[in-house]
Formats: C-alpha cells, structure tokens, sequence
C-alpha cells in the first residue's frame, strides 16, 4: 500500500441526499409545520415529521424514521423530543 493509499484510506465524499433506514433515530432541524407534521430537510433529503408542531419549527429534534424511499429522497418519520434549538433563536 502506497503512502497516498494509505492517507486516503477511510475517505470518502459526502452526498446531498443522505439514505436513512426505517427503525434509526436521527437529529434533525424542523424547518417548517402545518400543525400537525414538520418538514425537515438533510441536504436533498426532505423527512415528514408526524406530530411536530408549530412548537418544534427551528428547535433540533430527534426522530424516528418510519419509511423512506432511496430514489425519490424522501421519507417519514415519528417525532421523539426536542433536544435543542437554532443558534438564531432568541
């Protein structure tokens, strides 16, 4: 193994569309609500929040994700809590 193969081994870019797999929690920013579901997006990756309401728009929270469709970047997931908020929040 040459020297550059061994510095490089590990590297790897990242995507703009994340793949996330049903059951795994994850920590996310709820950029919008309509009262009912927040939307929240990962690069390219847009995640429907069931029961993020308008309390959560700009908060981190953690999630569940319940499905996602790989091709299309787009999933559903289970609002869990909110464990922080937007460093522009007053």
């Amino acid at each position: 193994m040459s020297f550059l193969e061994k510095y490089l081994k590990g590297w790897r870019f990242r995507t703009s569309r994340p793949s996330l797999e049903p059951g795994s929690e994850v920590t996310v920013f709820i950029a919008e609500s309509n009262g009912t579901a927040g939307r929240a997006y990962i690069g390219d990756t847009e995640l429907i929040v069931e029961d993020a309401g308008p309390e959560t728009i700009e908060k981190q929270v953690r999630v569940r994700v319940t499905e996602f469709d790989d091709a299309a970047a787009t999933g559903r997931g289970e609002f869990i809590e909110i464990v922080g908020q937007s460093s522009y929040a007053e």
